[in-house]
């Protein structure tokens, strides 16, 4: 944390505005139940995908039994409308005791640089669900970035009238920049800009590492950005979580960075 931000929050006066591949795979062997039901090893899978991914997300199921053939009806229910179910049936060959589920996320650039996508996949009848009793699983899907250093640059904070240098990372995969540390120690913040580096794509709301009185962690997110040479001024907001979505707490700031010449 640099050195004025907690004393500058102590005093500031808040307004509420109006509220306007590498994947932890979930591997095991099912035991008990007859031949013919089938379960997940565990509640939760975390992937981190890239493109040699080739858009594939798979989801192991087991049985205990390999006798004969298995097959068994899967569903998937999520909001974020990325991840969909290709094998909506898997089946077990007769001596097998997996069979991988795949869910697709396209092209590895439909994942935001910070985003997690997340689903649910159901065995759809409960009858060849084994003894185990794991009928469910919950995906969660994020780009896997390689982060290289760019440089030093300059941090101004309108916000908590302070600046500092700051570190600068780039994705070897792509435009998309990553200060780390950069108000809290462990909270990186990450942009994306257009190939000419003129534009902003993205900077999703993100925990920048202060956690207010009242509504917890607050979240920077950039509505938009002015280039001007080497300094991109971002027209920023700091979100918290209100009633389980995202509000504005603060709004009509500018934070700016100035990258390093290159």
């Amino acid at each position: 944390m640099k050195t004025n931000i907690l004393s500058f929050l102590s005093v500031l006066s808040i307004v509420l505005f109006g509220f306007t591949s590498c994947n932890t795979d979930a591997e095991g062997v099912i035991y008990g139940g007859n031949r013919n039901t089938a379960s997940f090893a565990s509640t939760q899978m975390n992937n981190e995908v890239t493109a040699q991914d080739n858009g594939i997300v798979k989801v192991p199921v087991y049985r205990g039994e390999k006798t004969g053939e298995l097959t068994v009806d899967l569903t998937l229910s999520n909001n974020a409308n990325i991840l969909t179910l290709t094998t909506p049936t898997v089946t077990f060959r007769n001596g097998e005791t997996v069979a991988y589920a795949e869910i697709s996320f396209g092209n590895i650039n439909n994942l935001g640089a910070t985003d997690k996508y997340q689903a649910t996949v159901s065995i759809s009848d409960p009858a060849k669900v084994s003894v185990s009793g794991v009928k469910e699983i919950k995906i969660s899907v994020q780009r896997k970035l390689t982060w290289e250093t760019y440089g030093i640059g300059k941090y101004e904070s309108e916000l908590f009238e302070d600046s500092w240098d700051q570190p600068i990372e780039k994705a070897k995969e792509g435009n998309i920049y990553r200060l780390p540390d950069c108000f809290y120690a462990g909270y990186p913040l990450i942009f994306v800009l257009s190939d000419d580096n003129q534009t902003l794509l993205s900077w999703a709301a993100q925990p920048m590492g202060y956690k207010h009185a009242t509504y917890g962690m607050v979240y920077f997110q950039a509505k938009s950005m002015v280039r001007n040479g080497n300094t991109l001024e971002f027209d920023m907001l700091g979100r918290v979580i209100y009633n389980g979505k995202l509000a504005t707490l603060w709004s009509d700031f500018t934070e700016r960075l100035t990258m390093p010449n290159k």
